[in-house]
């Protein structure tokens, strides 16, 4: 029999704390459904409303006001869609409401154990693949781990943090998507001329741009099941193909070299354009990925390459994702069974460009560019998304205490630990932000030249904006955007307890830091996990007085308020957000925040961060 970890104990659903305790959802909270219809919904009403899915309606009217968890009753989302929330709502009537949550039961924990372990449970009561809906006893009969209190509200608030981060990456995603497809509209179009380019645009058909060479635009080959292999020759499917983009998956196959040679197949690379003839979409196409292996493709694909002297293949996969190619895909498709185009009619379809294969690849740069930022985002929103999921698998069970108690055998509080799938050294979100000061400390301060609280603030909110393209935890202080966590949530104090950094008054009088002996191991681990460009990318801002940092922190973040609401920022729109917050209406009459300085610090912040 396996020995239990000291403070542990064996319970009918695992190994959990001595110290937690089980129950039942019904003696935790009431559980009820709404009386709301789908139609219901206003438009332009004030308050949520809840329905089937994850998207959140309006209404005119609340039945509740309070916190609450709610879910899909039945539909597409059933026992997948999950809502947290504070304050008034209605609700529909096939979606349940968890609320009214016990004394013992902190609410956001409830949430996140429910949305984590609720789809599971369900699918242990069902002989089906799937959840067609849900009965009420399926939630008050699901079993829940209850820690103490204090722990849920210490797991709630570490998850909340990582919560946060995740929106914030999500709305900055939309927005960049949203500036994109504008960008895609005016520019594949030449609604917008780039500067330098004035020729007229040209309408040719896809034929043509390949030049008429038969090995230009030509279909892959029909790939029967017997010839499909474990190894040898990749064959790439329509499923490959998504719009504008090439989507690998684990179900790859594969053909023998001899068989590749027997049935005469077509080699394609990477760089060749690859159009889909099936739905769904048809006329969908991507640039082949260089996969450092032999590949052909199916029958259905149409292998596309452009003249290179003429033309950019990365201009025309911009245009032929567009919803002009697919209105002109869709007009020329046929079939009963599964709709299609014939590559003879694909061949007809007219594109309009620039007649110079200079404006086409500066047009695809720009957008190029603004893919490669939407992937960086997107890497760091599903980096934080595993992370997140690693942290619940370890906090929700109890594997990781983060507060002590009489049961635990751990002498002090346990930090959180950062679950990367990277080699990273793990960390807690604390001595994240401990070693982020010690480096600004010794890079700006030195033991002669303390580092002030007011500039290594300023200086790690812009390391987080550039790292993290977001900020949370910031609140709008007096001197702009302040991050109170670093001063009272542990920190500085761990920076002092491993010798980074040191607290002192400087000669005025205010709080200043300066490097202990120990600062080298705090560098080291910043180079470890934010490199060394980053480092380069900060030293700009040696050149700055501390006023002029105060202004672009300060507009930074306006700017960002303001376009989570889809207002572009401008000198006077900045000016009237700054003069609606409390603590920042004072700023206005500062010489730092002119006119001039204002739009200084916008251009600033369109440089620095790629607004």
């Amino acid at each position: 029999m396996k020995k239990l970890k000291k403070g542990y104990k064996d319970t009918d659903i695992g190994i959990i704390p001595e110290d937690w305790e089980i129950d039942v959802v019904g003696n935790l909270a009431s559980v009820t459904t709404g009386n709301k219809n789908t139609q219901d919904n206003k438009p332009l009403g004030k308050y949520p409303f809840f329905v089937r899915s994850q998207e959140i309606e309006k209404i005119d009217t609340y039945s509740y006001d309070g916190e609450a968890v709610l879910t899909a009753g039945d539909g597409v989302g059933t026992g997948k869609v999950f809502h947290y929330v504070k304050g008034k709502f209605d609700f529909h009537q096939r979606v349940y409401k968890i609320s009214d949550f016990r004394n013992n039961m902190n609410g956001y924990y409830f949430y996140l154990y429910f949305s984590n372990y609720f789809y599971g449970q369900v699918m242990q009561m069902t002989a089906k693949s799937s959840v067609d809906s849900v009965r009420r006893e399926m939630i008050t009969k699901m079993a829940i781990l209850l820690p103490p209190l204090k722990e849920q509200q210490a797991i709630s608030e570490a998850l909340s943090d990582i919560d946060a981060l995740i929106s914030a990456l999500n709305k900055q995603i939309e927005k960049k998507k949203n500036i994109k497809q504008g960008a895609m509209q005016e520019l594949l179009t030449g609604k917008k001329r780039l500067q330098g380019f004035a020729d007229k645009w040209e309408e040719i058909t896809l034929e043509k741009i390949a030049g008429s060479y038969s090995n230009r635009f030509i279909d892959g080959d029909w790939i029967e099941s017997p010839y499909i292999v474990d190894s040898g020759v990749r064959l790439i499917q329509t499923g490959n193909i998504g719009v504008g983009h090439f989507k690998e998956n684990n179900n790859k196959r594969f053909i023998s070299e001899s068989s590749f040679n027997l049935l005469n197949c077509k080699e394609i690379f990477g760089g060749d354009i690859l159009i889909c003839r099936l739905a769904e979409p048809a006329g969908r196409a991507c640039i082949a990925p260089d996969l450092k292996e032999k590949m052909i493709t199916s029958v259905d694909v149409t292998i596309f390459r452009p003249l290179e002297s003429l033309y950019d293949k990365y201009f025309i996969s911009y245009i032929i994702n567009t919803d002009k190619w697919f209105k002109d895909i869709a007009e020329r498709c046929g079939g009963t069974t599964r709709t299609r185009i014939a590559r003879s009619k694909l061949g007809t379809v007219k594109l309009i460009l620039p007649s110079t294969k200079e404006e086409q690849t500066a047009i695809a740069q720009i957008l190029t560019d603004m893919n490669n930022e939407i992937e960086q985002l997107e890497k760091k929103r599903d980096k934080y998304l595993q992370i997140k999921s690693g942290m619940m698998q370890q906090l929700l069970t109890g594997q990781i205490r983060l507060m002590n108690t009489t049961s635990c055998s751990e002498t002090q509080e346990v930090e959180i630990k950062n679950y990367s799938t990277d080699n990273k050294k793990k960390h807690s979100k604390q001595f994240d932000e401990a070693v982020i000061v010690s480096f600004l400390i010794d890079k700006f301060g030195s033991t002669t030249e303390p580092l002030s609280r007011f500039m290594y603030t300023k200086l790690s909110y812009f390391i987080h904006r550039k790292h993290d393209c977001v900020v949370v935890d910031y609140k709008k202080f007096a001197a702009g955007p302040y991050n109170p966590k670093s001063r009272y949530g542990g920190p500085e104090k761990i920076g002092k307890e491993n010798g980074y950094f040191d607290l002192i008054k400087d000669a005025k009088g205010y709080d200043a830091f300066v490097p202990q002996k120990n600062i080298q191991e705090a560098v080291d681990y910043f180079t470890q996990w934010y490199g060394t460009d980053i480092q380069k990318w900060i030293e700009q801002f040696r050149q700055y007085k501390p006023w002029d940092l105060e202004t672009l922190a300060t507009v930074d973040m306006a700017i960002n308020d303001l376009e989570e609401k889809g207002v572009k920022a401008t000198v006077s729109i900045v000016k009237t957000y700054l003069s609606s917050i409390p603590k920042w209406k004072g700023k206005l009459d500062k010489p730092h925040f002119s006119d001039v300085h204002i739009q200084r610090a916008i251009n600033e912040s369109i440089r620095l961060f790629k607004i």
